[in-house]
């Protein structure tokens, strides 16, 4: 009731003739209404607001709209966008009056239910005490029956019978049953008694005055005493019987009455008053002193009414009350009055000056003097409410110097102090209007005038007058027109003086930005205050805004963007409170303590309160009444009375705290909305996700991949809205409450599971709302998640494991089986990288001694047997170690284009001495003498090798070998036939497997069982065919047996990688061909021995001295029987080329080799590699370390020595290229990276000392980093020359570049190049080039 009565005393001040102050908030299209013309008004029993508009009906939850609009295709929306009329009704059912038909809104599918009657035009609804429902159409008046839901109707032609009198616009039932009728042709008064109704007519009438004002009938409705009131086009009636009308029109003369006689819409409030809407504004009647108070539209005054042209008129659950406009949409006036009187300016009407309110004091008459930035001084009369402005006029020194005033002092004797923009100080006289004095503000003790602007201005209880600026602390003498320096000034932390303040003990707080001090007029003694980082017990801000002393004496403090600080006096520590306790803004500007001891706090952002004992803040904005949000600093003062001042930059605000009231309304919270994918999901849409209205669903359902939602949800509070906040948490999901001020709530990427989303909200004053909402929400799994999608999984690991187990265990047998054959093989493939070695030295003997007994025919035939089988050997190893190749897949092919008949013709002749010694006929059959394919030749000898082997191996002396070749149009065919002793039935299908040998016990031939399975493998990877036709011998006929291969024409069935051109190599004159006319080098050289050093790396020792005899008869020897013991001796002795095996212990050759080949010392020393590992994957590995030749065991000594006089010729030539060229560069001298860096970098260091004579061996092994033998040794061996040499030619072949660029003197260019004496310099041009520089310079000429 308290609120009810504070209310009337809003809307009824002692003065009812004037319009009174009240506060309007509005909606319109730029909040989301559809549309302005607000022309009927509803709230459903679940507390939404409903809006009829002339385009569309409107649901607002106090955040947002949710309109609804006729749609053609949809028989469940509107029937017409034009509402005129809403009911809810106390069933809670909405319905809606359209001007093509009456519809119910249905709230569980969000539609709506056509509902036919006779007429389609709805002008009212209307449901009377007894619930009945009624509705107004154009065509009569309709009763609803709710059992059959059927309408009767009920015409009043009787009446009269103009159609009129069945237009029906308003209806109201009174308390003794008769149902009042407004039509468009009078006033109906209609009971019904048995069934039967009765009716009179009332209509207005020109002799009668006490008839009926007009016969349009707008509305009607009755007081609180049960009087029936009538409004009409012509004003309002009040009816009293037996049929007397009282009317109430407006007057142009008299103030109390309506403001307009158009009547729209006439309700009565819950205090009592009747609302009356009119076409020019609002009348509120008292009906019981029948006085009106009226409301227009105000455009100078924030607050009134958005448009005059009334409409509609509702009164919500919270007595907030809706006033619909034609024009301006839907304005709403509070009943929970925040009490707060604003103060702008105006050209209309006495106001202030500006609207920036810079200082507000208070004189003895109570006036107010309003200080301005950039309107000057504003006298205040509240007697008259008028304003008196000072302000600067240039030339009269009676006036403001200045119009930005900051700040004002009330003297004890009444006069005013006030403080300007750049240090100006006037004293005002109230009484004599006059400006008696003009001050000006010094900046330092020499009284330089200062320009920074005043900012605080103090009379301390000794009338002592502080005058705080950015040029320090300064004191006025009423005897000089300029200021004095305060002492103190010296001890402040900062001169930038913010406010000055004197508590009750009389000290001086005097806050500055950069820290707050207290001083003692006593003592004399400062204390300083600062910020102190990570200390919650000092200030949180150094830049002091304003001090207050409470009534308990309690220091508070106003800081810049660090809160409001408590401050305790006796622990000397600060309390400080910021928004995340609650503060509006952390820019605290201005505090003003209430008779409760409250704080009221102006802020950058706002006004709130707090109350010290429960350390809660409310916080007020412009939505509250407030001029505006951002205030300013030192504009804040409470009167004589309590009214509080805060000025700001749109105005000033005041009020009393004690009549602020607080909306103690619980409203009820619902959801809104549902959003996937930011896209309205509507009941029974295409997702299926709500089967009804999202207000009444428990339950929400959401697949795997629909799990990006919003969920909207709104308090049901209107007053001030916008202050509305919310704490929402989904259960299961969230760890903590989620506070917010939006009613929305979003989600992504929820997991699958059952969650419950429950929502709270507290409305603009912090009361809760009636109870939370909640909803449970499920995220169904994707079907590879679900409880049988994993039974599945489950079945499926199941298989899989019993599968891998099985195959496990099948595997380990089949390794076991495949572990033993690798056995085999691999100690076939070692055991024949063993026998290579001791076959070199076998071999390598032989051969020399095979050449050297051909003169002695009886030891020539001892020992050609011996090489033979030896050679044998070599082919059954180097077959074992292409088998293992073959089996491994490593078998590379270089495949290149020869003719197959003279190369199988030399296969042929091989075997011709054995044919001939065992009487065989053999015979080579061909049609054409050259036919071409493409083959790999080594790897065809094998084949055919293998195939005239076996045949002369398993045929009888006197018996019969034949090679053929044929050429067919796609491929070439090579036989191979013999009439031995033919191949067992059983055994030809085996014949090509790995180890296979016939089993013939009689039989005394040795084999390894893989020649004729490599001879396949060699066929297949030539993308061809081998094939056997056998029959074995017996006693009637002779064995026949026959290989065929078949190989491809062409090569497009080979890889690139694998053709190979062959090309014919010409070797230098000065080389070693190899010629068997010529005398075998050795032989050559037996008394000449070369200068060379050799140096052998070989842990073998006789294969060591096989090296060292063959090698060492040519060149000089050193042995090293080790890679480390190679590495040591090769970087002390420099050798000019190393043999070394790869094998070996401590480091082996690979090692050696990368090492040697890094090292600047010994990256120029050819390397040769030999090594027992004969496939194509070792020799790269070999050739990669940076070796210059790679040669498998066992090896021609031939073969050796023609390698190391190839890479020591080679040698030679790049150091006479190196003499003989004038423009050199690095690489035209180095085979390598690393001797490359070498040599670039020796020519870098020369080139950089080419003018020091000075500059020799020494300076150049420094640089290099690299001792003088040691480099003299490298050089000698790149060059041919020594170091000192290698130097002058460097320079020389400079000089020669400089006589080629014609810019010099040869004189010039001695000393370029570093030659003192010209003469010696043209000496030595001579002895290198064969001319002296001036003949040199003549033939480049000619």
């Amino acid at each position: 009731m308290k609120a009810y009565y504070l209310f009337l005393l809003l809307l009824f001040p002692f003065n009812n003739y004037a319009q009174k102050e009240a506060s309007f908030s509005n909606l319109s299209m730029e909040n989301g209404l559809s549309q302005n013309s607000v022309v009927s008004i509803a709230q459903d029993h679940k507390n939404f607001l409903w809006f009829g508009t002339r385009r569309g009906l409107n649901r607002y939850d106090g955040f947002q709209f949710k309109i609804y609009t006729n749609n053609p295709k949809d028989n469940t929306s509107l029937p017409h966008n034009v509402i005129d009329c809403l009911l809810s009704d106390s069933f809670g059912q909405l319905w809606i009056g359209t001007i093509k038909g009456l519809s119910r809104y249905d709230d569980k599918n969000d539609n709506f239910i056509k509902i036919k009657i006779l007429n389609d035009t709805i002008n009212c609804i209307y449901e009377d005490p007894d619930k009945n429902l009624w509705v107004g159409t154009y065509n009569g008046l309709c009763l609803l029956d709710r059992k059959s839901g059927k309408f009767k109707t009920f015409r009043f032609d009787k009446l009269d019978k103009n159609q009129r009198t069945n237009n029906i616009y308003s209806l109201f039932k009174d308390s003794e049953q008769n149902l009042w009728v407004g039509t468009g042709y009078g006033l109906i008064r209609m009971t019904i008694s048995k069934g039967k109704p009765r009716a009179v007519l009332f209509r207005t009438a020109t002799n009668n005055p006490t008839s009926i004002s007009s016969n349009y009938i707008t509305s009607i409705t009755s007081d609180s005493d049960k009087n029936i009131w009538i409004g009409t086009d012509k004003g309002i009636n009040l009816y009293q019987k037996p049929n007397k009308f009282i009317h109430y029109t407006h007057s142009t003369t008299n103030n109390n009455t309506l403001i307009h006689n158009d009547i729209r819409d006439i309700i009565r409030n819950k205090n009592g008053t009747l609302w009356i809407g009119t076409q020019e504004g609002l009348s509120i009647l008292n009906p019981k002193t029948k006085t009106f108070t009226n409301y227009k539209h105000n455009p100078d005054q924030t607050g009134s009414l958005t448009q005059n042209s009334l409409h509609s008129i509702f009164q919500d659950a919270s007595n907030t009350v809706w006033v619909g406009s034609f024009y301006g949409g839907v304005d709403a006036l509070y009943p929970y009055s925040t009490g707060f009187k604003t103060y702008r300016a105006s050209g209309l009407i006495s106001s202030l000056s500006s609207n920036i309110i810079s200082t507000i004091v208070e004189d003895p008459q109570h006036n107010l003097w309003i200080g301005t930035e950039g309107g000057g001084l504003n006298h205040f009369d509240r007697s008259s409410n008028t304003y008196k402005h000072y302000k600067s006029i240039p030339g009269n020194n009676n006036t403001l110097p200045s119009n930005l005033v900051k700040t004002i002092l009330q003297q004890k004797n009444g006069n005013l102090v006030i403080g300007m923009h750049e240090g100006l100080i006037s004293i005002f006289n109230p009484a004599t209007k006059t400006f008696t004095q003009q001050i000006t503000n010094v900046k330092d003790t020499s009284n330089s005038r200062g320009t920074a602007d005043i900012m605080t201005i103090l009379e301390d209880s000794n009338g002592k007058i502080w005058v705080g600026s950015r040029d320090g602390l300064n004191n006025i003498n009423s005897h000089n027109d300029h200021t004095l320096k305060n002492p103190v000034e010296k001890k402040l932390l900062s001169k930038y003086v913010q406010t000055l303040f004197e508590d009750s003990n009389k000290n001086i707080w005097i806050g500055t930005t950069k820290g707050l001090h207290l001083y003692d007029p006593k003592t004399g003694k400062l204390a300083y205050f600062t910020k102190k980082e990570g200390n919650p017990d000092s200030l949180q801000s150094d830049y002091i805004n304003c001090i207050i002393q409470t009534a308990k004496d309690k220091y508070w403090l106003g800081t810049y963007f660090g809160g409001v600080s408590l401050y305790n006096s006796r622990t000397r520590k600060f309390k400080t409170y910021t928004e995340k306790d609650g503060l509006c803004n952390n820019n605290v500007l201005g505090i003003i303590e209430d008779k409760k001891g409250n704080l009221w706090i102006s802020t950058d952002n706002g006004l709130s309160v707090l109350n010290p004992k429960t350390e809660k803040f409310k916080n007020y904005t412009k939505s509250d009444g407030l001029a505006g949000n951002d205030f300013n600093m030192r504009s804040f003062f409470k009167d004589h009375n309590n009214e509080f001042f805060f000025g700001g930059y749109n105005g000033l605000t005041s009020f009393y705290p004690d009549q602020i009231e607080i909306n103690t309304h619980n409203d009820p919270i619902v959801f809104t909305n549902l959003k996937l994918f930011n896209q309205p999901v509507t009941v029974n849409g295409p997702d299926q996700l709500l089967k009804e209205n999202i207000n009444t669903v428990k339950n929400l359902t959401f697949k795997h991949n629909h799990n990006n939602f919003s969920l909207g949800f709104a308090l049901l509070n209107y007053i001030r809205s916008d202050k509305n906040k919310y704490t929402y948490k989904l259960e299961g999901y969230d760890k903590d409450w989620i506070n917010t001020d939006i009613p929305s709530a979003s989600y992504s990427n929820l997991p699958s599971g059952d969650y419950t989303f429950i929502v709270k909200g507290v409305n603009n004053d912090g009361t809760p709302g009636h109870a939370s909402a909640d909803i449970s929400i499920t995220i169904l799994p994707p079907l590879w998640a679900t409880w049988w999608a994993y039974l599945c999984y489950l079945l499926i690991f199941s298989i899989i494991l019993f599968l891998t187990i099985r195959y496990l265990f099948v595997r380990a047998l089949l390794k076991r089986s495949e572990d033993v054959q690798k056995m085999k093989l691999n100690f076939f493939t070692y055991i024949a990288h063993e026998i290579r070695t001791p076959l070199t030295l076998i071999l390598a003997p032989l051969e020399d001694l095979a050449k050297t007994s051909q003169n002695n025919i009886e030891v020539h035939q001892q020992v050609l047997p011996i090489k033979n089988n030896a050679d044998r050997l070599m082919r059954l190893i180097t077959e074992l170690m292409d088998f293992r190749k073959a089996e491994t897949g490593h078998l590379k092919l270089h495949v290149s284009k020869a003719n197959i008949i003279s190369y199988a013709n030399e296969m042929f002749l091989a075997f011709r001495h054995t044919a001939i010694i065992r009487n065989i006929q053999y015979e080579f059959i061909h049609q054409q003498d050259q036919v071409i394919l493409y083959f790999d030749k080594a790897q065809m000898e094998k084949v055919l090798f293998n195939l005239l082997s076996n045949a002369f191996k398993f045929s009888n002396d006197g018996g019969t070998v034949t090679l053929s070749i044929t050429e067919h149009e796609q491929f070439i065919e090579i036989k191979v036939i013999d009439n031995g002793k033919g191949i067992p039935y059983e055994s030809q299908n085996k014949l090509f497997s790995d180890y296979f040998q016939v089993d013939e016990q009689e039989s005394n031939h040795i084999g390894s069982g893989i020649g004729l399975a490599l001879s396949k493998s060699i066929i297949e990877a030539h993308h061809g065919k081998i094939e056997i036709i056998s029959n074995p011998a017996s006693t009637e006929e002779q064995g026949y047996t026959c290989f065929i291969v078949k190989l491809k024409k062409g090569n497009s069935h080979f890889k690139p990688i694998e053709l190979s051109e062959v090309k014919s190599t010409e070797f230098p004159s000065k080389l070693y061909t190899g010629h068997t006319g010529e005398k075998p080098a050795t032989q050559q050289q037996e008394h000449s021995k070369a200068q060379e050093t050799i140096l052998i790396v070989e842990d073998n020792a006789e294969i060591m001295q096989l090296i060292s005899l063959g090698v060492g008869k040519q060149y000089q020897v050193t042995e090293a029987v080790d890679g480390l013991k190679g590495w040591e001796t090769a970087i002390e002795l420099l050798p000019d080329l190393i043999i070394c095996d790869v094998m070996m212990p401590v480091m082996d050759g690979l090692e050696l080799c990368a090492k040697l080949k890094s090292d600047e010392r010994t990256s120029h020393i050819p390397i040769i590699l030999l090594t027992a590992r004969s496939s194509h994957i070792h020799q790269v590995s070999g050739l990669e370390t940076g070796a210059d030749a790679y040669i498998t065991k066992p090896f021609s000594m031939d073969l050796l020595l023609l390698n190391v006089r190839n890479l020591l010729q080679s040698r030679a030539t790049m150091r006479q290229k190196f003499i003989q060229q004038v423009n050199l560069q690095p690489q035209d001298i180095t085979v390598n990276s690393t001797d490359h860096a070498f040599m670039t970098k020796i020519l870098a260091y020369i080139e950089s000392h080419m003018s020091d004579e000075s500059f020799g061996v020494p300076e150049l092994a420094q640089k290099i980093g690299m001792s003088q033998p040691v480099l003299y040794k490298k050089i000698r061996t790149m060059t041919s020359l020594s170091v000192n040499d290698f130097i002058k030619s460097i320079k020389l072949k400079k000089a020669a570049q400089l006589l080629t660029e014609n810019r010099y003197t040869i004189s010039e260019i001695s000393y370029l190049v570093g030659f003192n004496d010209p003469k010696y310099f043209s000496r030595e041009f001579r002895k290198q080039y064969g001319h002296t520089p001036r003949m040199y310079l003549k033939n480049l000429e000619f």
